[in-house]
């Protein structure tokens, strides 16, 4: 024995431990035999044999795949259950050394939205955020992205709760830090919400005391879901009595959806000679300045929500007319920033600028047949009836996408607002309004192979292809176009034409036909598909008295549903 203590000094600690145990059974045994040889050492060492190869090759993995932080929960957990006592109690005794730390970070996380992790032991990881110009329009700061390690998350713990976590965290974060509260005092110290409602400390523990027990996943997802609903409510609550959300709405349909139509066709008669060049800082700056004096002299003192918008042009290069470039910027009250994610406003301006695009159009044939109207010659009756029919499909296709879509599709969200008890509720059915309203306004091509996401998600992508125009709106920019031309050229001809005119007319005539019957063919096509009847009322309006398809067998709208 007096050699073995020789050795201690050569030894590094994990060694020494060994040979103290060693040294142990030896003395318990030293008054029976004096001279115990080192077999039996080894032979009451046996026992061990299995656990100690266990740990050695442990050991080699973590060393091998450099393993760390949560990845080392993952790999422990699954001894605890391999049914041989010796190893799965040496697991579990290193597991808790663990546990301590994963449960720190996790609580810090979910209930003070706090994430401290300079050595990436966590699965829950911080990212960076984008500069962003500056607008006049005041903006709510940009939710910090925080995002899922996914090689880091331990295998006990599966994707929805793991979306859960990140969501929770989110949420606190966001709460935490809201611009109108955190105001500094005269001892220098911020003012946060008190989102748990003084009951931090009790959720806390809740969720600690799982780390000195075996790690159990119906107890796990308890206490996560018991805090995911605390929160939710909270954050749902805020939103509706602070945030505002149904005025938000309103105002949506206000400006984006052109629901203040007497607010914008003026500002179209008097901007029209303004937009030439919207890439110019200048003549966008020029044509806000329209906008918020137009709006002035319409509403006065008695509504200023129209200081709440700011006109921009986009700086796209797809788009040539002038007009398809107008966007508008909103300014939206915290924590409203987190439904109104800026890929859905985004999407709102395509339907701004398409909106606005086909009242314009609609402003000019009215115009022209002001014109007519009030000249002192006769029309042509062909010009006549080519204006008229013109005049009936774009107030029909105007008429369906504000009444029919537009107006159905807001009152469906109103309602389905009124009934949410939860911010998830919110999120689910702001994705579902924004998908029905840009497919059925035919801003943007469905996506059928679309799956609405995990529910924990602050923003859902809406279930339409981006940047992918539908047939139909391609058919309608292309007639909105004709109709602008139209107007231009008609207003220019004498009550008799001329042979060129007649010419011109003709043309005008016959691109008319064709869009109208593409317009017809996709839309029955469409109907048939998709079996919509909002499809087939639109047919319906636009083929009064199957004036357009009389000649055409193929379009049986009769058997519609």
């Amino acid at each position: 024995l007096s050699k073995l203590y020789e050795l201690q000094e050569f030894l590094h600690p994990g060694e020494k431990q060994l040979l103290e145990h060693i040294m142990e059974i030896a003395s318990n045994y030293h008054w029976i035999n004096p001279q115990l040889p080192l077999t039996f050492v080894f032979s009451s060492l046996e026992k061990y044999q299995v656990l100690f190869n266990v740990l050695k090759s442990i050991i080699q993995v973590l060393q091998k795949d450099n393993l760390h932080g949560c990845l080392l929960m993952g790999r422990l957990h699954k001894y605890i259950y391999c049914g041989v006592d010796a190893i799965a109690n040496a697991a579990e005794r290193i597991t808790q050394c663990f546990n301590s730390i994963f449960y720190r970070h996790l609580c810090n996380w979910i209930i003070y939205g706090d994430l401290v992790d300079i050595h990436n032991e966590f699965f829950i990881c911080d990212g960076s955020n984008k500069f962003q110009r500056k607008n006049k329009i005041r903006r709510p700061p940009p939710v910090r992205k925080f995002y899922i390690n996914w090689k880091m998350v331990p295998m006990f713990i599966n994707e929805d709760t793991a979306e859960s976590i990140l969501f929770m965290g989110r949420i606190v974060w966001i709460v935490r830090n809201d611009p109108k509260r955190a105001t500094e005092d005269q001892y220098h110290t911020k003012y946060r919400r008190d989102i748990w409602e003084g009951k931090d400390i009790e959720y806390y523990k809740k969720v600690q005391a799982l780390e000195k027990q075996t790690f159990d996943q119906v107890e796990f997802q308890r206490a996560i879901e018991e805090c995911r609903m605390k929160l939710t409510k909270y954050l749902w609550s805020v939103m509706l009595n602070e945030g505002n959300l149904k005025e938000h709405l309103q105002l949506i349909r206000d400006y984006y959806a052109l629901g203040r139509g007497e607010l914008f066709h003026q500002f179209i008669a008097v901007a029209e000679n303004h937009v030439k060049n919207t890439s110019s800082d200048q003549n966008a700056h020029n044509l806000n300045f329209i906008f918020l004096e137009t709006a002035r002299k319409i509403y006065g003192e008695n509504d200023k929500t129209y200081l709440r918008f700011e006109l921009t042009t986009s700086k796209s290069e797809t788009n040539t007319n002038p007009w398809s470039k107008l966007q508008l910027n909103f300014e939206i009250n915290w924590p409203l920033h987190i439904v109104f994610h800026p890929k859905s406003m985004e999407l709102y301006n395509k339907l701004f600028s398409y909106l606005l695009r086909l009242s314009k159009t609609q402003i000019h044939l009215h115009k022209l047949w002001h014109s007519h109207m009030s000249g002192k010659q006769n029309i042509d009756r062909r010009v006549w009836t080519l204006r008229q029919h013109l005049i009936f499909l774009v107030n029909n296709l105007q008429y369906y996408l504000q009444v029919d879509v537009i107006e159905a599709q807001f009152s469906v969200l109103l309602k389905a607002v009124e009934k949410a008890n939860e911010f998830e509720d919110i999120i689910k059915v702001h994705h579902e309004f924004i998908s029905n309203l840009l497919a059925k306004t035919f801003v943007l091509t469905p996506d059928e192979s679309h799956i609405y996401q995990n529910k924990h998600h602050l923003h859902q992508t809406p279930a339409v292809q981006f940047n992918v125009p539908s047939k139909v709106y391609n058919v309608i920019i292309r007639l909105l176009e004709l109709c602008d031309n139209f107007c231009i050229i008609a207003n220019t001809w004498d009550a008799v034409l001329t042979e060129p005119e007649v010419a011109e007319f003709e043309e005008f005539q016959k691109r008319t036909d064709t869009i109208v019957e593409s317009l017809l063919f996709i839309l029955y096509r469409l109907h048939e598909k998709a079996n919509g009847q909002h499809l087939l009322q639109l047919l319906y309006q636009l083929d009064f008295n199957r004036y357009f398809s009389r000649s055409k067998p193929d379009f049986n709208l009769t058997c519609g549903p």
